[in-house]
């Protein structure tokens, strides 16, 4: 039987120290590693390969909302499962909108969570379909287009085109890690979840102009 690789994700050692103490001796379980906060996930993701992420929602450094966006635009098939002390429903619907498959308190109790960890580990979602896309919706239309700068609009222009990170840093002359952060405020402003959803609403808003999208084309070839 393989088991479910399960990674820990908590600003708290206590807490960190907790969850693994809830899990260590279920059989289906496997514990791969930990992290202090949504940055430090991020870069241990892609080494520790967790099957499901158990992530706090508040962290410094990086939220977990912004852990889990970036995540799963990496490895949409890790599955998130969100846990917080406070019942807050705007993260509730960013969690959602950041492609988490569930959210729950922290006090839930431990034959709760581990129904959540053994559910969320089989791809299924904790969270209702019709209320997901809902939010979805909701987000989209209600996107405040004013919002996103000048330079973002250049961003999300080659994010429509399919650039990577790297590819945009290239183009627009500056860093990666500058050009990933603009996509992750442009999806946070848009209140999206994908760079698809981002490239789709950049074409159904104009916001892609030809002569630019093929400036930057040339640019890079």
């Amino acid at each position: 039987m393989s088991k479910i690789r399960l990674m820990l994700v908590d600003d708290h050692e206590v807490v960190r120290l907790g969850m693994r103490a809830a899990f260590e001796l279920e059989p289906d379980i496997t514990i791969v590693g930990e992290a202090s906060n949504g940055a430090e996930a991020v870069a241990k993701v892609g080494v520790l390969a967790p099957q499901v992420i158990l992530m706090d929602v508040r962290m410094e450094k990086m939220s977990g909302i912004e852990a889990c966006r970036e995540i799963k635009s990496r490895d949409p098939q890790v599955n998130i499962l969100m846990i917080t002390s406070y019942t807050d429903e705007r993260a509730i619907l960013a969690s959602t909108l950041a492609g988490a498959s569930g959210y729950l308190l922290k006090n839930v109790s431990r034959a709760e969570l581990l129904k959540a960890i053994r559910r969320v580990a089989t791809g299924a979602s904790l969270l209702d379909p019709k209320q997901r896309q809902q939010a979805l919706t909701t987000a989209t239309a209600n996107a405040p287009k004013e919002a996103i700068t000048e330079r973002e609009r250049e961003v999300l222009a080659l994010v429509a085109r399919g650039y990577t990170n790297k590819q945009i840093a290239e183009g627009l002359s500056m860093s990666e890690k500058t050009a990933r952060n603009h996509v992750s405020h442009i999806l946070e402003k848009l209140g999206l979840t994908r760079r698809s959803e981002a490239a789709v609403y950049a074409v159904e808003h104009n916001l892609v102009p030809p002569r630019q999208s093929q400036q930057h084309e040339e640019k890079n070839k």
